[in-house]
């Protein structure tokens, strides 16, 4: 299941059609898609001053009911998780 989450995460990341799309149907707000672009784009730059932040911020704009945004919140912090432990070794 995780991973699942992971393959969205990344299909949004290269695909902006996708993202666009999430966004059409309501699944995702102008100002979260943009805060997740950002976090993405940084994790694959592997520029990760500012991207926990970014997440954290990210996640102060999930409502309640949004479970979609929920999992991708926590998704975005193992990935971050994972992608430091990549390079410290």
């Amino acid at each position: 299941m995780e991973k699942k989450f992971f393959d969205i995460l990344r299909i949004v990341q290269k695909n902006p059609v996708f993202g666009k799309k999430l966004m059409c149907s309501g699944m995702l707000d102008e100002k979260r898609m943009e805060i997740l672009y950002e976090i993405l784009y940084a994790i694959d730059r592997e520029e990760f001053t500012d991207t926990r932040n970014d997440i954290f911020q990210y996640g102060s704009l999930i409502g309640k009911k949004d479970l979609l945004a929920r999992q991708i919140f926590l998704c975005l912090l193992i990935l971050l998780d994972e992608q430091e432990q990549m390079i410290r070794k």
